[in-house]
């Protein structure tokens, strides 16, 4: 059985470079509170909380998600500048079907945007 993109990060354990962070993924994604509290189907009160306090849910599916998230802003922020991650996560992409990166996210297909970003980094345009 193939292995998916992200069972095959995790394994590695130089792929996160930063902390898990709900307000530093949020920040790096350049999304609101209420967007990020779409993506994991939760209150925007629950993520200010988790901001706020500084914790993560308990959880497991939202900390995978959270942990898919976070290879993405690595990704991102290794293939694109900050605002360019911005824009690729918050604006219709053609090679999305004019979605954003988010909104694919949103919808369960992380694994795309992962690849999408993966191809930049490789110097592939598919854009």
């Amino acid at each position: 059985m193939a292995l998916s993109i992200f069972s095959q990060l995790n394994d590695r354990a130089s792929i996160r470079q930063s902390p898990l962070s709900v307000a530093a993924i949020r920040h790096d994604l350049g999304v609101s509170r209420e967007r990020m509290a779409r993506v994991l189907d939760v209150s925007s009160r629950t993520v200010a909380r988790w901001e706020d306090q500084q914790q993560l849910p308990s959880n497991r599916w939202l900390v995978q998600v959270l942990v898919q998230l976070q290879n993405i802003v690595d990704l991102g922020l290794e293939s694109l500048t900050r605002e360019g991650l911005h824009i690729f996560m918050t604006s219709p992409q053609p090679v999305f079907g004019n979605r954003s990166g988010i909104e694919l996210v949103e919808a369960g297909e992380a694994e795309t945007v992962y690849g999408e970003l993966a191809s930049l980094y490789e110097g592939y345009l598919g854009l």
